[in-house]
């Protein structure tokens, strides 16, 4: 019997993922793959918008609550959640967050594994530091898999330089003061060069920017504020882009459309997306 196609992602923080690949995950699901999502916090050092009534005692809980609901919204059940603290995981013990992440991809055995670049996007240290222990996790996971004839794949996603400069212009002329990159925790582009595999999401930028709004404790940072508007929606959450780390693009090849371009079917093994 043929397993499903599986595609997982791993985040430092609940709305990570939502940001990241909610168009992917979307598409995918409605084609039949199986996806799962792994979460080092609960995000319980995160804003909390004012007109939500949440404490900062409860606040883990609640973001913890609102990434299932939006993971819900896309076709996604299967959500898991590791054993560290917002703010606290670049000193957490990096073995353990490299053995947990290790063991989520050995339970679920994906095919395709996402997560940031190693610059975090906005570079957060939670988000470098769960990058570079996916990006171990993997090399050890993909090793065995190899081994047994399968070829999983690892992406790194990141925010174009160009597509970075179009958010900031539509800021401004929207009225939203969007921090430059030198800012704390502002997203930082990378050049658009690096990009093998870029995802027209246009399809489900409305779904993607419901799912957002799920997270409703974090509606009041600036980018939720700036995408969540109709007029720009489309121009901000209509695509995905991805490197894919392993393997190496040959020379010449052609950009991507999909996390599942290598695979011939959803159900044995891949899909269009």
């Amino acid at each position: 019997m043929n397993r499903p196609l599986t595609i997982v992602g791993c985040f430092a923080h609940p709305d990570d993922e939502t940001w990241v690949m909610s168009g992917s995950l979307a598409m995918l699901r409605a084609k039949g793959a199986r996806c799962a999502i792994w979460t080092a916090t609960r995000g319980e050092a995160g804003e909390i918008s004012e007109d939500t009534g949440v404490t900062r005692d409860r606040l883990g809980e609640v973001r913890e609550a609102e990434e299932r609901e939006a993971m819900e919204l896309l076709g996604v059940q299967e959500v898991e959640f590791g054993d560290f603290r917002d703010g606290e995981v670049r000193d957490a013990d990096a073995g353990e967050l490299v053995r947990q992440i290790h063991d989520f991809l050995e339970r679920t055995q994906p095919d395709v594994v996402v997560t940031m670049e190693p610059g975090g996007v906005t570079a957060h240290e939670d988000h470098m530091a769960v990058t570079a222990a996916t990006s171990a996790a993997f090399a050890a996971y993909a090793q065995a898999a190899e081994e047994a004839g399968r070829r999983p794949r690892l992406y790194h996603e990141g925010a174009p330089a160009s597509k970075l400069r179009r958010w900031r212009e539509a800021a401004r002329s929207n009225g939203v003061d969007f921090p430059d990159e030198d800012q704390p925790f502002a997203p930082r582009g990378t050049p658009d060069e690096r990009f093998t595999c870029l995802v027209n999401t246009s399809s489900v930028a409305k779904l993607r920017g419901e799912a957002l709004r799920r997270h409703r404790t974090q509606m009041g940072i600036v980018p939720y504020t700036l995408v969540l508007r109709d007029d720009v929606i489309g121009e901000v959450l209509g695509g995905e882009s991805y490197i894919r780390v392993h393997p190496v693009p040959r020379p010449g090849d052609a950009p991507e459309t999909s996390l599942v371009d290598a695979f011939d079917a959803i159900g044995g093994g891949g899909a269009d997306a």
